[in-house]
């Protein structure tokens, strides 16, 4: 390289480094009024309605789970995204006053962006070789990879796989996501870890209750997800439910230590970490694993277990296919929710990338209303 390009280069990075770096601190408030979204809040803030991300992580201790649940009066802090700049270069009154009617916040003296020019200099005797075709090779298919037996979430004998693969599929396209592979669907295994079953060039597999890190040193599964693996933002919430018979010696259980003693059945294909989280371990109880949730109900009702232990809405759909008995209750007060996830491996670039693709195109259905609509069609209309 002579010595004219890299002064040009270094006028151009001089240019460049002078730059004003737009701040990320508040540049104002806005207070919700009926008819808000926060997508149309960060739109007039910040003119691209996707910035709403921003607002919600921003405000997340008091929006709650969900971006498109947002209570009328509460006040939004506005952090400096986009053309936003520097709130200390904005009067207070300023602020307040383009926060009530949510446009962004520009100071007057806001410098002009330098728009440097690079003069490539090149000397007329070189002869320059042709530009060869681009070797690039065409970007790879995403590898999805789900869990069978997860009814209605992922089975590959349900429609388009399932609920959450329908969900995780359907969010990838709203963010423009690379083609997708048909997912294929493994077994979890009934010994060693969960993800022993996943192939090495996956890119998100699902579905994954979110584990509680803190408890690593007493499952290995959790040690192995929280050391190794990526969680996607909240996909679902899932209910696991406990049911038991109206004849036997936990019918009136309330909390989780009325089932000291009891034999538990969960089935092989979901795992068991939710339960070491609410102290559900052995000694305290006995965790029998059956090979399908129709083995477990079986084994209740001929009082080889005491309790089955599984999805709710599992349940739902097996009742509703197989048929209900009588003497078959749940325990109501023994329910708990979990958010439903996606993972994917940390030292996966690609996986990363997909992880990023997933979680926008999740928020982006929530924001408008197309999870809720896709879930409930699913639920109600698809599930026959």
């Amino acid at each position: 390289m002579n010595k004219q390009l890299l002064a040009a280069v270094g006028i151009a990075v001089t240019a460049i480094l002078a730059t004003p770096v737009l701040a990320q601190d508040i540049c104002g408030t806005y207070t919700i009024v009926k008819g808000d979204t926060l997508r149309g809040i960060a739109n007039d803030t910040y003119g691209n309605p996707r910035d709403y991300r921003y607002v919600f992580e921003e405000n997340r201790g008091n929006l709650g789970r969900t971006p498109h649940i947002i209570p009328i009066g509460l006040t939004l802090d506005l952090p400096c995204r986009g053309i936003f700049i520097a709130a200390s270069a904005t009067t207070e009154a300023d602020t307040q006053t383009a926060a009530a009617i949510g446009q962004p916040v520009i100071p007057e003296d806001t410098p002009a962006f330098a728009t440097p020019t690079v003069v490539v200099v090149v000397e007329a005797e070189v002869e320059q070789p042709p530009i060869p075709a681009s070797t690039t090779p065409p970007a790879a298919e995403m590898i999805l990879v789900g869990f069978t037996d997860n009814l209605p979430y992922s089975d590959e004998s349900l429609l388009q796989g399932g609920l959450i693969t329908t969900l995780i599929e359907t969010a990838l396209l709203r963010s423009d996501a690379a083609k997708v592979h048909k997912p294929v669907f493994v077994t979890r295994p009934e010994t060693g870890l969960a993800t022993s079953v996943l192939p090495d060039s996956f890119d998100l597999s699902f579905p994954w209750l979110l584990p509680d890190c803190k408890l690593g040193e007493f499952d290995a599964d959790i040690r192995d997800l929280c050391e190794n693996f990526t969680f996607s933002a909240p996909i679902y919430e899932a209910q696991m439910a406990m049911f038991t018979v109206s004849d036997g010696p936990f019918s009136e259980a309330a909390k989780e230590v009325d089932l000291v003693g009891a034999r538990v059945c969960r089935p092989a294909a979901l795992h068991t970490y939710d339960l070491l989280e609410d102290g559900m371990i052995e000694p305290i109880i006995s965790l029998e694993t059956a090979t399908d949730l129709t083995t477990c109900f079986v084994d209740l009702e001929n009082d080889v277990v005491d309790i089955v232990s599984v999805n709710g809405l599992t349940a739902d759909v097996y009742f509703a296919y197989s048929g209900r008995s009588d003497r078959i209750v749940e325990l109501t007060d023994l329910a708990t929710v979990h958010t439903v996830h996606a993972i994917t491996a940390n030292d996966n670039a690609a996986g990363m990338i997909a992880m990023d693709q997933l979680n926008a195109g999740i928020w982006d259905m929530l924001a408008t209303g197309e999870w809720s609509a896709i879930a409930r069609d699913y639920l109600v209309n698809r599930l026959d």
